[in-house]
């Protein structure tokens, strides 16, 4: 996912641009597209092996077009030697940043697209590219897709449903031209959905009541014979929360939810409820009362969210407000989301904010930075759930880095559902800690961002934030500069690195306005997943999000009607790759 906090400086590769469409031939086995572009990613255990599939730009003859800001993967193996992947693109139209007082195509960028989701069928055999399309394209107006999950009978399903989430607290328009809306417009709609794509049928539809909120995934549990889906909230404002009367400091902002339904109908037709996690243990509510090294032992219990707040909707379908509950106004000092439309300092106050008041309101327990999610998938362990909390990334300048209020790399949370009642948690502990040490340090994950899960550990990506990376003249100085990897932590045993990120594709570069190339840790790995039942055992696929790569960039609109574009349009680098790793 992408960091609200990452400076991104544009490149341009010429080499990187869309090559000519290329035909597909599936006739045999090793018929398919494959990218001619390099690796974006350098193996570091032994025995692993790469292949790069598609690279941002990448265009089949069909004419599609492997966009950018790959995220979160699904594999469909459907028989015939074909498999079929779902990859999210995390576009958005809203500027990411932007100056809102005077916005110019040089404080502001956007991508060319909303969100997409990509279908793409592959060879079984030689991994290459026999079709590519658009699940979900951007003319729906959703935006920033994170990660999804393929939820099949495995997990309670009587049909495959993909999940696909918005992670973005912006308001837009549901539509192509989806931003910006005028404040208080009537069409205008929050973000913070989940949308669910029958997989069959191949139609989409949003789920209001599965939360409003900054969805990273929605992972369905195995076990219960129903459906019932974890989902967190990657928040964008994981500080302290500050300034609203009758809270105090809430120290974090993010939490987990659980959506339960009784079948797969019911959940379509939104008939289920959403739960939020409260700790029962005493003195301990959020992230910084579980002190590194403690050994602290979590229990508690999922609550129920009145249904108007889950799904950010009145009666008459609008929008909920503060207004409608009595609650406060959000905060405009910063601590909460900020509208992005107002020149004046102003949170945004919709089904966000709403639940996120409700949440403090009932103790719900507040984690920092809630990322993936996945359960263990050895024999009879569906009901362990481990949640990828990416932490602030804080420096030991930061008044708040103490030991009582850290949050440096990040975690790995590890949940026990009671086996025959999801709302019951019978514990809550880390299971990889980060914090006990300082940011940069080589041997720490740097804010964990995806998970898979395996019969012997996990596999976990990084997003470096800001004070995770190193510029040019520390990548030479610094023994502990490093790209953003991809570790294995096995359940008993050592961590170790598998990949990191190549960035030489930026490096040296600048771009037409003579700016440096990146920082290392710019770049990111994202998306991991199981393609064992695909191309055999130790497969898994793997996206990077190159985010000072830039293959593309044009003007920006002009909203503010000065005669001069907002913001620039860009089209960031990002490459699909197919790994092998041995004894994981």
């Amino acid at each position: 996912m992408k960091r609200q906090s990452k400076v991104f400086i544009s490149v341009v590769l010429l080499a990187a641009v869309a090559p000519a469409p290329t035909t597909v031939d599936a006739g045999d086995n090793n018929s398919g597209f494959q990218t001619a572009q390099p690796s974006m990613v350098t193996a570091v255990k032994s025995g692993v092996e790469v292949t790069p599939i598609m690279t941002v730009g990448d265009t089949l003859n069909s004419g599609y077009r492997f966009e950018a800001i790959p995220d979160g993967i699904s594999v469909r193996t459907r028989g015939q030697g074909r498999v079929d992947l779902y990859i999210n693109h995390e576009t958005s139209k809203v500027p990411f940043p932007y100056v809102t007082a005077a916005p110019t195509a040089a404080n502001g960028e956007s991508d060319f697209d909303n969100s997409q989701l990509s279908k793409l069928s592959l060879n079984q055999h030689s991994a290459g590219v026999l079709h590519g399309s658009f699940a979900i394209n951007s003319s729906a107006g959703y935006q920033r897709f994170c990660s999804n999950f393929l939820a099949t009978s495995a997990e309670g399903f009587d049909r495959e449903i993909l999940f696909t989430n918005e992670e973005s607290p912006d308001y837009v328009i549901r539509q192509e031209a989806s931003w910006p809306p005028a404040i208080g417009a009537a069409d205008e709609s929050e973000n913070g959905l989940v949308v669910a794509l029958d997989v069959r049928t191949g139609q989409s539809q949003a789920i209001y009541g599965m939360g409003r909120h900054n969805h990273e995934n929605n992972v369905a549990i195995p076990g219960y014979g129903y459906p019932v889906v974890v989902s967190g909230d990657d928040t964008f404002t994981s500080g302290p929360l500050t300034g609203v009367a009758g809270l105090g400091v809430v120290p974090s902002q993010s939490q987990l939810y659980s959506y339960i339904a009784p079948s797969t109908d019911a959940l379509l037709a939104d008939d289920g409820d959403l739960w939020a996690f409260v700790s029962d243990t005493p003195g301990v509510k959020n992230y910084y009362q579980v002190v590194p090294g403690s050994g602290t032992v979590v229990t508690g219990h999922f609550l129920k969210v009145p249904k108007n707040i889950a799904t950010g909707l009145n009666a008459d379908g609008t929008e909920v407000h503060a207004a409608d509950f009595g609650y406060p106004l959000p905060p405009t000092d910063g601590s909460w989301q900020r509208d992005l439309r107002s020149v004046a300092p102003l949170g945004i106050d919709g089904p966000q904010w709403v639940l996120e008041y409700w949440s403090d309101l009932n103790n719900v327990f507040q984690f920092v930075r809630v990322e993936d999610i996945a359960y263990d998938k050895r024999p009879g362990m569906g009901n362990v759930v481990y949640i990828v909390d990416s932490g602030r990334g804080r420096t030991p300048a930061q008044s708040l880095d103490t030991p009582n209020f850290r949050s440096t790399n990040g975690r790995v949370w590890k949940m026990v559902l009671d086996p025959n009642d999801p709302t019951v948690v019978t514990s809550l502990t880390v299971q990889v800690e980060g914090d006990d040490n300082p940011v940069k340090t080589l041997n720490e994950v740097h804010q964990p961002d995806n998970i898979e899960t395996t019969a012997t550990g996990l596999l976990l990506t990084e997003d470096p934030g800001s004070s995770q990376q190193f510029t040019a003249a520390q990548q030479i100085s610094d023994p502990a500069a490093t790209t953003a990897r991809l570790w294995y932590v096995p359940f008993s045993g050592t961590p170790e690195v598998v990949l990191k990120i190549n960035q030489s594709a930026d490096g040296g570069a600048t771009d037409v306005d003579g700016r440096p190339a990146g920082n290392w840790g710019a770049w990111e790995t994202t998306g991991i997943v199981d393609a064992s039942a695909a191309f055999g055992a130790g497969a898994f696929l793997i996206n990077v999000q190159a985010h000072t790569l830039w293959v593309e960039k044009a003007p920006g609109d002009d909203n503010n009607h000065d005669g001069q574009p907002d913001f620039t349009f860009k089209r960031e680098g990002g490459q699909l790759l197919l790994l092998r790793i041995p004894g994981v």
